[in-house]
């Protein structure tokens, strides 16, 4: 058996007991936080589950071996932040596991995608999640910027996920930059956005230009921005708490 269990977008405190008790069966406990860098003391969880807890880095959870070899001699948990299924990686994780006959539970928790409710925006009023790479030498995608856009154009919000280790401060940067290249009039220094870090916790959201939003400080991973479509009048009171 393989347990896939979210962990939730804060700390070790935000898993259910029903995770902690999936831990408690298992030979074998194993753990990434790479893809959601949430605040979990490995110690209090080891703790919480009375098992020791492998942390896997990126190359050995996205081959997947270590998880599903293990899984076929005894019954295995695998712990991620935010829910179990938020990252592509861990869904590949879940099919080669059922290829390879091992019966796999699915534990849920709080993740992004939810937690970003807390803005006042409305769930049903995102469109297209985006998720936001790094540039590099000779690599700077267009994706994210003809995303948003569609997403505009259908007066929809979009939830802009940031690559690892990335602030929202870089993010803010990286969005003006593509539109200096793409000129869609998307983004300028005056266009106004929400920005969310360490939701569940000790919560952050600023709504402001995004010229503001860059000088501004928003402590520790991670950060994820919204660029928002067309607002209901509910969803812009409530939005205005947090300018």
């Amino acid at each position: 058996m393989l347990y896939l269990i979210g962990t939730g977008i804060h700390d070790e405190k935000d898993m259910s007991l029903k995770g902690i008790d999936a831990c408690k069966k298992c030979a074998k406990v194993f753990a990434e936080f790479y893809t959601c860098p949430v605040s979990v003391n490995i110690t209090s969880l080891e703790k919480m589950v009375g098992k020791k807890i492998t942390v896997l880095d990126r190359k050995q959870v996205e081959e997947g071996e270590v998880v599903i070899e293990s899984a076929k001699k005894q019954d295995t948990a695998f712990l991620v932040g935010g829910d179990a299924l938020s990252a592509t990686t861990h869904t590949e994780i879940m099919l080669g596991a059922k290829k390879a006959g091992i019966e796999v539970k699915i534990i849920h928790a709080s993740s992004i995608f939810t937690a970003i409710a807390e803005t006042g925006l409305m769930l049903y009023k995102f469109g297209k999640t985006v998720s936001l790479p790094f540039p590099q030498k000779g690599y700077f995608p267009a994706t994210p910027y003809t995303n948003i856009k569609e997403n505009l154009d259908a007066g929809l919000h979009t939830l802009l996920l940031l690559d690892i280790g990335m602030t929202a401060n870089r993010a803010l940067e990286i969005l003006l930059e593509l539109e200096g290249k793409l000129k869609g009039n998307v983004f300028s220094k005056d266009t106004k956005i929400v920005v969310v870090a360490h939701l569940g916790g000790d919560s952050l959201i600023k709504y402001d230009a995004i010229e503001n939003l860059k000088k501004m400080d928003f402590g520790a991973l991670p950060h994820s921005i919204v660029v928002l479509g067309k607002m209901h009048f509910h969803e812009a009171d409530v939005l205005g708490l947090f300018k």
